[in-house]
């Protein structure tokens, strides 16, 4: 039976003969691998549109011979260029499609991938932030993944990585925010996407909140593991 829905490619796999499974993150079914063979590469899904983070319209066949649907048509629904030929951005792009793969499941709302199809188009768009987006990206994510950070009415020194909560004297254990990375998080926690730009940070800061940042969903996201294009990101970033 054929079927038609909206999908935001998380990742490629090559197989046997050329042939592909492909990752995506989809509007009615989560996350979900569909099987890509050569021959359909080259008539209706071209190499373009499976890339990481391609926004598109998918058609797939189920086949009850085999455990993955086959994709038989892939379209770019919302073009994303800028990310494409920006180096910064689709440096950051890789990354976030890593760290998507580990956190996306199959149970899922229809806004939560509204939610992150609309972060991608702003991400296309933005120019003066983009160089602090995955830190955005990360911290307002955590909301829709159920740990979201707990801000108390105290004064918050310290955000403590551990029970995901904003302190005014450090915890008894090494794994939290200093004050300033501390502060630099609050100021992401009340700015929109559009005000990300204002927030000037060293390379310095944006490397310590990111690997803060990637403690705390290993913290918090059983199985979730430091993503492999870190390294590549902090390597660009420097």
């Amino acid at each position: 039976m054929e079927e038609i829905d909206s999908a935001i490619v998380i990742g490629t796999i090559q197989v046997k003969n050329n042939n592909s499974i492909v990752k995506m993150f989809t509007k009615s079914n989560g996350l979900f691998s569909v099987y890509l063979l050569a021959g359909t590469k080259k008539k209706s899904v071209k190499n373009a549109v499976v890339q990481p983070l391609t926004i598109c319209n998918i058609r797939y066949l189920k086949n009850k011979k085999s455990a993955l649907p086959s994709l038989k048509e892939a379209r770019i629904d919302i073009p994303l260029l800028d990310i494409q030929t920006d180096v910064f951005k689709s440096t950051i792009a890789l990354f976030i499609a890593d760290f998507l793969d580990q956190v996306l499941s199959e149970d899922h709302e229809e806004k939560f991938y509204k939610f992150i199809e609309n972060a991608l188009r702003i991400f296309n768009e933005i120019k003066l932030g983009k160089l602090n987006y995955h830190l955005a990206f990360l911290i307002k994510i955590s909301k829709w993944l159920g740990v979201y950070p707990t801000v108390n009415k105290e004064d918050n020194n310290y955000f403590d990585l551990k029970e995901g909560v904003f302190l005014s004297k450090p915890p008894n254990h090494p794994h939290y925010f200093s004050f300033t990375e501390t502060q630099i998080l609050a100021q992401f926690l009340k700015r929109d996407w559009i005000e990300i730009g204002e927030l000037k940070l060293t390379g310095l800061e944006r490397r310590k909140l990111l690997n803060g940042l990637v403690n705390y969903y290993i913290f918090h996201v059983p199985g979730f593991k430091k993503p492999k294009s870190l390294s590549v990101l902090e390597e660009v970033f420097n």
